[in-house]
């Protein structure tokens, strides 16, 4: 589940530095990748921010690192272990869209079907959405988690699915069905719906009967506030400088869209099975990581719960997840076939860069330098300017301030940085790093109109303002 988020804490998918491989070097054997999670695990549970996590790593259809580090609860000192059970939020969505696709093979129910058929008390207002619209984030309808304190004043809890649909059911549509591309925990909230209105079983259920027992993945369920589980995380943040019980929040909230709860082992268990065809069928997963390109042509990197992107020069199939207390990462190398999973209890530590540190210190990789080129007169005239974030309502300008390119996004506490020119983008464009993090990074179009955003685990797209 994705929460509302700033310039620089975008949860989701991300494409960082390019880096060069160790020419003709051998990877790294089995030991020697685990001797470096655990000094990677050890550097960031270092900082303020961090109480403990759950790491998995797999290679070669192998699972090799499979471990918990530092604390599942803090007041109590409880250590974490390789079981201890951490929410996952968004990457919650791949097992939500991996459900319709099999009830797709199973031919009760089309992409094409309209939302009505399954829902028929949501008003459309005029529009026809569809399974594909609510699988891809192109249906329009608003998400309830962008609604501001309508939602806020709600999140602890335990609400009905008439109760979450009432947030969103009267606002006008963000954009029609198919036009555009928004992150939508709504849609995926419905799509739980439909899985339980087709099944028969609750969508906990059909989860743990489809996937869960037949996978093995024991450590991998529907969260709850109310019951006791043996061996799960508490989750933690930071408020003026100092670690904090996390928010509550209703877990019929998130559902679907970032319900489950799970471990780093069952997590890349659980990619190893569904890009294996385990899950669903190859036809199915291949529709589930074939980016969407909206009306425009914009390659919004995102399939079914999937996001699709480059990682250091090779295809990467990912998605993060941040929830109240927790974020995480799953990401899929097909190249080197590894499997990389971490997750956090402590809301701010990066599970997205500490994923990246492991695939990197599992491919035998070296992180190479980000560029700070001078910046041609031809390529500032076309990055300057307004720009508008609609997805996250953030407003971004870009200036020349000496030969430098600087950019300052709204909303409190969000300052100016330069922006590092790498050159050329494979695809014409330009590419951008943040001066503050050069993991941060900028595509723009080459005609200038656009720029991408990666960050994070996620990505915003940002359109000149004319």
């Amino acid at each position: 589940m994705h929460l509302p988020s700033r310039l620089r804490a975008i949860v989701g998918f991300i494409v960082l530095l390019a880096v060069s491989s160790l020419a003709n070097a051998a990877p790294p054997s089995d030991a020697e990748v685990l001797s470096k999670v655990d000094a990677i695990a050890a550097d960031y549970l270092t900082r303020p921010s961090a109480v403990g996590l759950s790491i998995g790593v797999a290679r070669k259809g192998q699972v090799i690192v499979a471990k918990g580090y530092g604390l599942a609860d803090a007041e109590f000192g409880v250590p974490a272990d390789k079981d201890t059970m951490f929410r996952i939020g968004s990457v919650t969505k791949q097992y939500t869209a991996a459900a319709i696709m099999r009830l797709v093979e199973q031919g009760k129910i089309s992409l094409t079907d309209d939302l009505a058929k399954y829902i028929p008390e949501f008003p459309t207002q005029g529009n026809t959405v569809t399974i594909y619209n609510l699988l891809n984030h192109s249906s329009g309808i608003p998400s309830y988690t962008d609604i501001g304190e309508e939602w806020v004043k709600v999140q602890p809890l335990e609400l009905t699915h008439e109760q979450m649909l009432a947030l969103v059911k009267d606002k006008p549509f963000d954009f029609k069905p198919g036009e555009k591309w928004a992150y939508n925990n709504t849609a995926y909230y419905m799509l739980g719906m439909i899985i339980e209105k087709v099944s028969g079983k609750t969508y906990a259920e059909y989860l743990q009967e489809e996937f869960f027992t037949p996978l093995k993945l024991e450590r991998t369920r529907y969260d709850s506030n109310s019951e006791l589980m043996k061996n799960r995380a508490q989750g933690y943040s930071m408020r003026q400088g100092k670690l904090v019980n996390d928010k509550p929040l209703g877990m019929s909230q998130p559902y679907a869209a970032g319900s489950l709860i799970s471990t780093g082992e069952d997590l890349v268990k659980w990619s190893m099975a569904l890009s294996s065809g385990k899950v669903v069928k190859p036809e199915s997963y291949k529709m589930m990581t074939t980016p969407f390109i909206t009306l425009d042509g914009e390659n919004t990197h995102y399939g079914f719960g999937l996001g699709i992107d480059d990682w250091e020069g090779r295809r990467c199939i990912r998605h993060g997840g941040g929830i109240m207390g927790f974020n995480s990462m799953l990401m899929w190398l097909p190249e080197e076939d590894v499997h990389i999973a971490v997750i956090s209890n402590g809301e701010p530590l990066p599970s997205g860069r500490i994923a990246n540190e492991i695939a990197r210190a599992a491919m035998g990789i070296e992180k190479v330098a980000a560029k700070n080129e001078p910046i041609t007169p031809d390529v500032m005239t076309k990055i300057v300017g307004n720009y508008r974030m609609e997805q996250i309502g953030m407003d971004v300008k870009i200036w020349e301030d000496a030969g430098k390119a600087m950019l300052q996004a709204s909303g409190e506490g969000q300052g100016a940085f330069a922006i590092q020119w790498q050159g050329p983008d494979v695809n014409g464009g330009n590419e951008f790093r943040a001066s503050f993090d050069t993991e941060v990074k900028m595509l723009f179009a080459d005609d200038g109109q656009s720029f991408t955003l990666f960050q994070g685990g996620g990505q915003a797209v940002a359109k000149r303002v004319k």
